[in-house]
């Protein structure tokens, strides 16, 4: 479990082992703002609109991470259900629940058709938390894998990752979940998990078996779904700008990334609780998340505590 310390942000998780699969919801009592970065090609994701960043509205309460494939985007109803009721059952034209999702394919390696319903959304919503974030087989990440690209290796074991950042009153948590068709790396470019050669027990590169064998077809169904959050005031644009930057870092742990069978999408969020200090633009925070995601999805494979 993860320690955090932000005043307008509670997460909860929800698994349902029929499937088994999962969600994960990230709740801003007092609404945030965000942005999307889309950059795989299988990407599957609800209410986009209300994190554009031409988007003159732009507000949202809360984000699901949901398994499941496209059913999965169902939770984020149970989500929307549930702030209703906070806000006494009163429907008036700014007070709809804003609740972007995004999922992964968890169906691999399981014979059932089970997932995350509106009902596992409302039980994620209300298992939430101030301060504290599961990580592991939980939530969004119960049943995904990584390193899937030949059908002759073996996936291995990921899940959701998180990692928290605090100086000088910024703040910025990044949560993933991790289901590549690549492979994740260490900090020197070695293969920690995926593309498991059972005959030797030895991990393949991905790009050195390309090479040798061409034709090729990766295994589909893959994504990785990421929220970067900060408490620091910046407009949609600025967020825009850090989601592309803390995306485009991930590649140098999942490898290949935003391949065609991958869905990858990251959400980039203010909780607007800080002013913008006269000397920290988005592209420190770019830095500073890109750092924290490769812990992240370290976290999520189990390399690190």
């Amino acid at each position: 479990m993860l320690k955090t310390n932000f005043e307008n942000l509670e997460v909860g998780v929800a698994t349902n082992p029929a499937g088994p699969t999962g969600t994960t919801v990230i709740y801003f009592p007092k609404g945030a703002i965000g942005a999307m970065d889309s950059r795989g090609g299988a990407v599957a994701v609800r209410e986009g609109s209300s994190v554009d960043e031409n988007n003159t509205w732009g507000w949202l309460d809360a984000i699901a991470l949901s398994g499941g494939s496209t059913f999965g985007l169902e939770a984020a109803d149970g989500v929307m259900a549930e702030i209703l009721k906070l806000r006494g059952g009163v429907v008036k034209f700014d007070t709809i629940p804003a609740v972007p999702a995004a999922i992964v394919y968890d169906f691999t390696g399981r014979k059932t058709s089970v997932y995350p319903d509106k009902e596992l959304g409302a039980r994620a919503f209300n298992a939430r938390e101030k301060n504290k974030v599961p990580y592991g087989r939980v939530g969004g990440g119960t049943h995904v894998s990584v390193g899937k690209w030949f059908n002759e290796l073996k996936p291995e074991p990921s899940g959701q990752g998180a990692a928290y950042f605090e100086k000088n009153g910024i703040k910025v948590l990044v949560i993933t979940v991790v289901n590549a068709v690549g492979n994740v790396l260490d900090e020197e470019g070695k293969i920690i998990k995926g593309s498991l050669d059972e005959k030797t027990g030895e991990r393949v590169n991905i790009f050195d078996r390309v090479k040798e064998k061409i034709e090729s077809i990766p295994t589909k169904g893959n994504t990785t779904i990421t929220a970067v959050i900060t408490n620091v005031k910046f407009d949609r644009l600025a967020l825009k700008r850090l989601a592309i930057m803390a995306h485009t870092s991930m590649a140098r742990v999942i490898d290949p990334f935003h391949t065609p069978w991958d869905g990858d999408v990251l959400f980039a969020v203010s909780t607007r609780e800080m002013d913008k200090p006269e000397k920290f633009e988005e592209a420190n925070l770019g830095v500073i998340a890109a750092d924290l995601l490769r812990t992240a999805v370290w976290r999520a494979v189990g390399e690190i505590d």
